[in-house]
């Protein structure tokens, strides 16, 4: 028989004794976090859960670690769901963390303070990204449970204000581990469908607690997502929701949704006849001040002696006549006037002026004579004076002096 056990026996023997109690491989465990530390190469997250007696070495893996909705900080209370094992090499035993939640109404502030950063950084609650309600709806889908107050609250002011619109409902849990994956299905069948013009998703009011399914994740980004209009309706005036801040408009309560969604349709048809009779009352008065301008035109000389109104136009265009004729003639006579001195100066620089006094022109071969170099000896030329011109040979020629001054 052997005597002793080294001591990984020994530890072996613990984590099987921890491995063969149930009720120690799934449980929830309530504590202050301390020395919660994030390795960024591995992403594990270590940490101590303590109260004010005791504390436990605890540790999550980086696949539970990315399932967090919120930051773990040391001081926080919390719940962990988990189970126990020894780490052998250091013959101690720890928690190892398979879900963690914030615990009580400061760990859900914190919580809700978290997502809320985390949600504006991604631009969920930018108001550019609102969309605007169409002006007359007759087609609302609705997401919220089937035997929930709140929904035959929103169905009864929706049948009151306007009993010809459609009504289509997509249930879903409201509260519980299941109601945030059914509220975001339910918005993104809608979606899918195409056929509603606006959604509601609501319920109503509750502990902090209860609406927390209002505050994930999945619901918050399927709001932003849709491409539908969506009115939050969540709980009563005084409560919040990460999903009133998403939503395109958010109703203080589903009674409020159900009036903001549908227009009251009484009160259109009552505007709709005032209207008709505004214009009804506006045409009567233009046809009669029409009526009474056709009166008075009527009345006028010109329906009573057209003969009158003609004889007026023929003396208007005679007149007309006669000043474009005046207008022609004085036209006319400053052209002729212009012209004859245009002659007279033509006439003053012609040649035929300068042969006339005894001149005449020599030509070479239809060339202008002007000068000693162009002419030589034998050249037959040409010499036009006032009435004739003469064939002439140049047998001599000789150049003159140039006068000078």
């Amino acid at each position: 028989m052997q005597e002793f056990m080294t001591v990984t026996q020994l530890n072996q023997y613990v984590n099987r004794l921890l491995e063969r109690d149930a009720e120690l491989q799934d449980c929830w465990i309530k504590g202050e976090i301390s020395g919660c530390k994030l390795y960024q190469q591995s992403g594990h997250l270590y940490f101590t859960i303590k109260d004010e007696n005791s504390a436990v070495s605890c540790v999550m893996f980086k696949s539970k670690v990315k399932t967090l909705e919120f930051r773990p900080e040391d001081g926080q209370e919390v719940l962990l769901r988990g189970y126990l094992s020894v780490f052998q090499r250091q013959g101690r035993y720890q928690l190892y963390a398979q879900e963690m939640q914030p615990y009580g109404v400061g760990g859900l502030l914190l919580l809700l303070e978290q997502l809320k950063k985390n949600f504006e950084q991604r631009g969920y609650f930018d108001l550019q990204n609102k969309k605007e309600l169409p002006a007359l709806i007759n087609r609302v889908g609705i997401v919220t449970s089937q035997d929930g107050a709140a929904l035959r609250d929103m169905v009864r002011i929706i049948r009151q204000r306007h009993n010809r619109a459609e009504i289509v409902l997509a249930h879903s849990a409201v509260q519980g581990r299941e109601a945030p994956g059914e509220l975001a299905a339910a918005i993104d069948l809608l979606n899918r469908q195409a056929y509603v013009e606006v959604i509601i998703i609501g319920r109503g009011g509750g502990s902090m607690e209860d609406l927390m399914a209002f505050n994930s994740e999945e619901v918050v980004e399927a709001i932003y997502q849709s491409k539908i209009p969506v009115i939050s309706a969540v709980g009563h005036e005084v409560d919040f929701t990460l999903a009133d801040l998403a939503a395109d408009l958010r109703a203080a309560t589903p009674t409020q949704a159900a009036q903001l969604a549908v227009p009251d349709l009484h009160s259109l048809e009552e505007a709709l006849q005032r209207m008709q009779e505004r214009i009804f009352r506006a045409t009567r008065r233009r046809l009669l001040y029409l009526g009474e301008r056709l009166d008075r035109v009527r009345m006028r000389s010109m329906w009573k002696e057209p003969d009158r109104l003609l004889r007026s136009r023929a003396e208007g265009l005679q007149s007309a006549q006669e000043a474009l004729q005046r207008a022609v003639r004085e036209i006319y006579q400053a052209r002729a006037v212009r012209f004859s001195l245009a002659a007279r100066t033509l006439d003053n620089v012609s040649p035929l002026k300068v042969m006339e006094r005894g001149y005449a022109v020599v030509n070479k071969q239809g060339r202008v004579v002007r000068g000693f170099d162009d002419i030589e000896i034998g050249d037959d030329l040409t010499v036009s004076v006032k009435d004739a011109d003469l064939q002439v040979r140049l047998v001599d020629k000789e150049r003159k002096a140039r006068w000078r001054a």
